[in-house]
């Protein structure tokens, strides 16, 4: 099974939280984007996610899959959140780029 769209969508969802002004506020960090385009990064990552899966397992099984790899991150993410947020995000970006490489294998 690939892993793609669930590390594509734990970083999707990061950036979603991030956008929040609780989260985004927590980590102090100055050079975040912007509430808005962290929105839209997010949703774009999404979308991504979806097309990956899709694309690697055929519609039927790749929305599956996909669907329950979004629950998969969400809940990693959210228990990060509550206890490391810094690791939260800097997984994220690892996540991604881990991602890439897979796809790109």
């Amino acid at each position: 099974m690939p892993f793609e769209s669930g590390l594509i969508s734990f970083a999707a969802f990061t950036c979603m939280a991030l956008a929040m002004k609780k989260h985004g506020s927590s980590l102090a960090w100055k050079s975040l984007p912007s509430q808005r385009v962290l929105r839209i990064l997010g949703w774009v990552l999404l979308a991504l996610a979806a097309t990956t899966a899709v694309a690697r397992l055929g519609a039927p099984l790749g929305v599956t899959t996909w669907v329950g790899q979004m629950c998969v991150a969400a809940s990693l993410l959210v228990l990060l959140l509550s206890w490391w947020p810094r690791l939260a995000a800097i997984l994220a970006g690892g996540a991604f780029v881990v991602a890439v490489f897979l796809a790109l294998l």
